[in-house]
């Protein structure tokens, strides 16, 4: 297993195919280290990771990767998987090809791993500088979070195939034309926007989240 799924070369995110995984649990996470090691169930632990590690989250509904350095997301995916709630058409769909918080630090800690039915907490600190990722394996609601400990800006690319665009309320809205979501800030604001990236400054306290489905609209 190589050392690193993704890396940020040039300011791309190169990413490899996410693969598939048999025999998880509905509706709950597992956590797979860059090393190999793997976590699941109703876990929560304090894990010694280094330099250079990922972590790829795999639920039923939702899969993304970890850059544990930095707390950058890639290939953040809905998976398609058979459920009542599906919004994909039952097609594995990559929804942002990265999330990357610019806080120009190294993540140096032990990671806080917490696993609990369908919810993930992801926590790491480095200097100056904590982060926290929160997650849901849903395919629909608030399922996301990003949560810096001081003020960043944060760089946002959607897939291929999706583009933002402003609803009547004023608010950033994603569709590909068959699921919509929407950028959720709270003391967070938008910084620049093109048709398929964004840059959000996130204060101290304030997090990133994401909705999707139904509720993206409401």
């Amino acid at each position: 297993m190589a050392a690193s799924w993704f890396a940020l070369v040039g300011g791309a995110l190169l990413l490899p195919a996410v693969p598939a995984h048999a025999g998880r649990d509905s509706g709950a996470f597992r956590v797979t280290l860059g090393d190999g090691r793997t976590f699941f169930g109703n876990r929560d632990v304090t894990i010694p990771v280094a330099r250079g590690t990922t972590a790829l989250v795999s639920g039923t509904d939702v899969e993304f990767l970890v850059d544990l350095d930095t707390f950058a997301v890639g290939g953040y995916t809905l998976t398609g998987a058979p459920s009542p709630s599906d919004i994909t058409g039952g097609r594995r769909t990559v929804i942002f090809e990265r999330k990357v918080p610019e806080h120009g630090s190294t993540l140096t800690s032990n990671l806080t791993l917490k696993l609990a039915d369908e919810q993930l907490e992801l926590r790491r600190s480095g200097p100056g500088i904590g982060m926290k990722i929160q997650a849901k394996d849903s395919t629909q609601g608030g399922i996301f979070q990003m949560e810096p400990s001081r003020t960043i800006t944060s760089f946002h690319q959607l897939a291929p195939g999706f583009e933002y665009f402003t609803d009547r309320p004023g608010r950033t809205l994603f569709t590909n034309l068959t699921l919509v979501g929407r950028e959720s800030p709270e003391v967070a604001s938008p910084v620049e926007r093109i048709p398929s990236a964004s840059r959000w400054r996130i204060q101290a306290g304030g997090r990133m989240g994401m909705v999707l489905g139904e509720d993206a609209v409401e």
